[in-house]
């Protein structure tokens, strides 16, 4: 039993990695990177997640557990250590997040809404309502022309002569190759995958998170567009509607009670090859 269910770990880390590998060797990302990128992130888990009575794992533990050698386990626990030291920059999912937060604002807080609950058009700078008074309480410290620009970037709003702002869209996505697009999708596969390891091992004490899919192997092309259509128009709308009831439960500054980061993900499923086979 535990050797297939080995096996079974070993296929399944097979097809996630595929679609990893392709992102890598899309950027130039040699095997060997790829390999001391794994060592790193082996040790990462393994003493962080595999600790006994509450306490990080030590170097000897973590050399069993991961199969490396105890002086390259200390070469990598020290470097890790210096980065988690090291100054931290704006990390791309903080922002990624406080922009879609400000987006979401933008769409549902009466103080930016007009009369027919669509969203105003706002000056750039001065008392609410304006784009400057959104960043403030929607982005906290992320800078309001970065946000800004990254709107403009992705189609997401059109500033009208250097001087107003009109958003276009609620959705705020990254749809071209740049260093914030592949933050975001790094973000999005661990999302998934920590939510996949969850359900796998969580103890009987823990509730399960929810993660399904509906897919189906014979759906001709002519039928793409409508469940193009389909699929958008729903999803959006319910993806609207899990904002709004996190924006009304979300905690306010000097809550005693401690907040964490929770949402809900959708996507697409389509298969690379296309099969001939008739009904």
């Amino acid at each position: 039993m535990v050797k297939d269910l080995r096996v079974s770990a070993l296929a399944a880390c097979r097809a996630a990695l595929r679609p990893l590998v392709r992102l890598l060797l899309k950027h130039g990302v040699m095997h060997r990177e790829f390999v001391e990128l794994s060592k790193d992130v082996y040790v990462d888990v393994a003493r962080s997640d595999y600790g006994l009575r509450g306490r990080p794992t030590n170097v000897s533990r973590t050399a069993l557990l991961t199969g490396l050698d105890r002086k390259e386990v200390g070469r990598i626990r020290r470097r890790l250590d210096q980065a988690d030291r090291g100054p931290k920059e704006p990390g791309g999912e903080r922002k990624q997040d406080r922009i879609a937060r400000l987006v979401s604002g933008w769409y549902q807080d009466p103080a930016y809404l007009r009369q027919d609950g669509t969203p105003m058009m706002l000056p750039l700078e001065g008392p609410a309502p304006s784009y400057e008074s959104l960043v403030k309480r929607y982005a906290g410290d992320v800078p309001g022309i970065t946000i800004l620009r990254e709107l403009e970037r992705t189609g997401a709003v059109k500033v009208h002569n250097d001087s107003a702002v009109e958003v276009l869209r609620r959705n705020y996505r990254l749809d071209k190759v740049d260093p914030e697009a592949l933050a975001r999708a790094g973000s999005v596969l661990a999302d998934l995958g920590h939510t996949v390891a969850h359900n796998l091992y969580r103890d009987e004490t823990e509730q399960s998170r929810f993660e399904a899919r509906a897919s189906n192997l014979r759906i001709p092309r002519e039928a793409m567009p409508a469940y193009r259509e389909l699929v958008y128009r729903e999803s959006q709308a319910f993806l609207e509607k899990v904002d709004a009831w996190l924006t009304a439960h979300e905690a306010v500054d000097g809550d005693a009670e401690p907040a964490q980061r929770v949402g809900l993900g959708v996507y697409w499923i389509q298969s690379d090859n296309v099969t001939g086979e008739q009904s």
